[in-house]
């Protein structure tokens, strides 16, 4: 008899445990298959919303960044200075990059035909002002435009 309780008494007890280790893995599974589904859900679209005010943002600050570097050329700048601005666009535009490349395609190709030779324009020991100015220029009007796109 005293055998018997102590084997219950294990098996409930092991039971319990068993339970408990699995309903510790339970809320993370069910977690990770809800959020997929709760994406999905057509009338949320609080997480498009928060990225579109992420890129307004982040284009908002490459655009000032672009404006900084377009006063350091006009006032013909150090090289030093020109190429810390460039710098600057350039992790700006990190920031937000591969939100607008995945959400934008087309428009991350038009932006980077110009803001890149931009950047690398800045970096060049020898630059050439007038083309940083007109790559400035074309990067600024097309990241206008894009504003403008973004909901």
């Amino acid at each position: 008899m005293n055998g018997f309780r102590v084997m219950t008494s294990g098996v409930i007890l092991g039971a319990i445990l068993l339970s408990g280790c699995n309903n510790s893995a339970e809320p993370d599974e069910a977690q990770q298959e809800k959020s997929p589904v709760m994406n999905e859900n057509p009338d949320s679209n609080t997480g498009e919303t928060q990225n579109a005010e992420v890129i307004k943002k982040g284009v908002g600050d490459v655009i000032q960044s672009i404006k900084g570097l377009e006063s350091e050329i006009s006032t013909e700048a150090d090289s030093g200075k020109i190429q810390e601005m460039g710098k600057e666009i350039s992790s700006t535009w990190d920031s937000i990059e591969k939100q607008v490349e995945d959400e934008y395609p087309d428009w991350y190709e038009r932006i980077e035909k110009n803001l890149y030779p931009l950047i690398g324009e800045s970096g060049n020991p020898d630059k050439d002002l007038e083309k940083m100015k007109r790559l400035s220029e074309a990067t600024k009007e097309d990241l206008q435009l894009f504003l403008e796109e973004v909901k």
